[in-house]
């Protein structure tokens, strides 16, 4: 998974795009990343979706300009 890969992740979470898969949100949370990747997942792993989506948003941004 590449930056732009979990961007679009969490795009589709939020329902900025179509199509999250059920786990998808699980998996990547609950499993460690690459190591590029992990400083995202344990901040992840600290937001709940419902309520964190000014969170998320914020890590997508970081994403998309670090890509």
């Amino acid at each position: 998974m590449t930056k732009a890969d979990l961007a679009s992740m969490l795009e589709r979470l939020l329902g900025d795009a179509p199509g999250c898969g059920d786990w998808e949100w699980d998996d990547f949370v609950s499993v460690g990343a690459e190591p590029e990747l992990e400083p995202f997942r344990r901040r992840l792993a600290e937001v709940d979706p419902p309520t964190g989506k000014a969170a998320i948003r914020q890590i997508i941004l970081e994403l998309r300009t670090n890509a």
